[in-house]
């Protein structure tokens, strides 16, 4: 059916389960190769001198020894075996680690710091006999194979063509010293695998992208399979609960937007906050509104951004605790607490020098 063909784009849930039920992730071996032999020869750069004066004085100790008395017995077998394991973890050791380092580091960087043992899970679907000639013939296996054909040619040409551009100067080792020829020798085969690196850093950006196709067209979903996901994705109640905490949160955000332009809050005295706004100029029979109100931590928060925006605040236990419980964000307060926080509107008023005229209920109120 065309409907089934696998033409959509993997949505963020299908990415999110590959990479957390199966395992699956971007990610190209021959990144891994290249940088790790960048890495490994960068390292032997530096680490050179270090490892040739280890082996320089490890021969030089052996050749010390050939003239002294050898005691056959296990003591002597011992003795050399863990000198021959000494030189060998101080000469190698440095490099061993810097290439394992460097391995790890290219892997964590692609999987992200992934770590599972899923894709080596046993399937009985690997036993298949089919499955494996389907392999064989498949695009992975056929740019495998191209891939390793270019690396190999890469290395015949460059090895063969800088051998035979230094053949007089190899010849001519015959009659330098040692450790001249050991130099020149090192510094041509780090110029070969320098050369080689070059050419596996391309190699390696087009596998990455080749991988990134193949990893993109894995994941590729029907039409079908989107719409399912979505059903499923509704009736879930996990999404359903991350929506309205998202919800939940959205609509604090508007509302502590709202307290810098409020013109006064009252609390009881931190554990409720009611923000009020009072715009005469809307209409001539226009209440004060609630455009912020919150309890405990939300209350506070309120007091605070406030505080900071000069809002006046008032403490009123009982008319913070009611406006809190019985008048919504974005409603007028009842007419039962036009007189209450007309009062506090007229302190507010006062306390920053303006003028406002209080209803006469408010005035027979304070006498």
């Amino acid at each position: 059916m065309a409907g089934e063909e696998k033409t959509e784009k993997a949505t963020p849930k299908k990415r999110r389960d590959a990479r957390e039920k199966e395992g699956s992730v971007l990610q190209s071996n021959e990144v891994v190769t290249a940088v790790s032999i960048l890495g490994i020869f960068a390292a032997l750069s530096v680490l050179g001198s270090y490892m040739y004066m280890c082996l320089r004085n490890a021969m030089i100790d052996g050749i010390n020894a050939v003239g002294q008395e050898f005691v056959n017995d296990i003591s002597t077998y011992t003795d050399i075996a863990f000198n021959v394991l000494k030189v060998s973890v101080m000469t190698f050791f440095p490099l061993a680690a810097i290439a394992g380092f460097v391995v790890v580091l290219t892997v964590m960087a692609q999987t992200r710091g992934l770590f599972t043992m899923k894709p080596l899970a046993f399937k009985f679907s690997k036993l298949n006999p089919l499955s494996g000639i389907k392999k064989l013939f498949s695009l992975q296996s056929v740019v495998g194979i191209v891939k390793g054909l270019i690396e190999l040619t890469a290395v015949i040409i460059v090895a063969y063509g800088q051998i035979e551009s230094r053949m007089t100067e190899i010849i001519s080792l015959i009659d330098t010293e040692p450790i001249y020829a050991f130099a020149y020798t090192a510094n041509s085969i780090f110029s070969i695998v320098m050369i080689l690196c070059i050419i596996f850093v391309f190699v390696a950006a087009a596998d990455y992208l080749f991988q990134w196709w193949q990893f993109e067209k894995n994941l590729r979903m029907s039409k079908q399979e989107i719409k399912d996901e979505y059903k499923q994705m509704e009736g879930d109640p996990q999404i359903k609960g991350k929506i309205k905490q998202k919800q939940r949160e959205m609509a604090q955000r508007r509302m502590m937007d709202e307290v810098p332009n409020s013109d006064v809050v009252i609390r009881n005295p931190t554990h409720f906050a009611v923000a009020l706004k009072y715009d005469i100029t809307v209409s001539a029979t226009a209440a004060p509104v609630v455009v912020a109100k919150g309890q405990d931590a939300l209350a506070f928060k309120i007091i605070e951004i406030a505080e900071k925006n000069d809002v006046y605040i008032t403490e009123n236990r009982q008319l913070a605790r009611e406006l809190y419980d019985k008048v919504p964000i974005g409603s007028e307060i009842p007419s039962s607490f036009f007189s209450a926080v007309a009062i506090i509107i007229s302190e507010m008023y006062n306390a920053k020098g303006m003028t406002f005229d209080a209803p006469d209920e408010v005035t027979k109120a304070r006498r």
